[in-house]
């Protein structure tokens, strides 16, 4: 670290810093804390190099864009009995969005899932449901691409004390991208 010091100061000021040979043995008292690094790099040069990489990995890291707090639009769903279709537009660029439905079945389970089936009717994705309190919609986070822009249906099925699963709702919706 001292050599580097010293290199950088010598840059600095314009001066051609005194070559290093990389086969000096450096006594462990001098090296400092990069003493003990020296025998698996074999110099002190390799010992230097990965260093500064590793420092510059983590400082890349710690400057680079995180995510935060960000917004997630979200969707109504209604029963297919109401012979409303929902469009589900998030935008192109959205990480996720949510689908929203309200309990329209009588009736409680032991436990809820939510299906999604393409237009043919193949399953796309379960997701195990917990329902909140009574009147709290049910929502259902999906990322952004997961599925394709069309149509799809949410089944919502619910299983019984004795493991029967049973169909409760259907959700239809057709999914297009901004």
């Amino acid at each position: 670290m001292t050599i580097f010091q010293e290199n950088a100061r010598a840059v600095f000021a314009e001066q051609d810093p005194a070559p290093v040979p990389a086969t000096v043995p450096v006594p462990k008292s001098a090296a400092g804390w990069w003493g003990g690094f020296l025998p698996l790099f074999g110099s002190r040069q390799w010992a230097m190099a990965v260093g500064a990489l590793l420092i510059g990995i983590f400082a890349g890291y710690a400057v680079a864009p995180h995510e935060g707090v960000q917004a997630i639009s979200g969707y109504p769903l209604y029963a297919q009995a109401r012979g409303e279709e929902t469009v589900v537009s998030p935008a192109a660029a959205s990480k996720f969005y949510t689908l929203y439905l309200d309990k329209t079945w009588d009736g409680e389970y032991s436990s809820y899932r939510a299906v999604l089936l393409n237009v043919s009717g193949t399953k796309e994705s379960t997701v195990p449901v917990n329902l909140g309190a009574p009147g709290e919609a049910i929502q259902i986070l999906i990322r952004s691409h997961e599925l394709a822009a069309g149509k799809y249906v949410l089944v919502m099925q619910g299983t019984d004390a004795a493991g029967k699963d049973t169909e409760l709702a259907r959700f239809p919706f057709t999914l297009r991208f901004k």
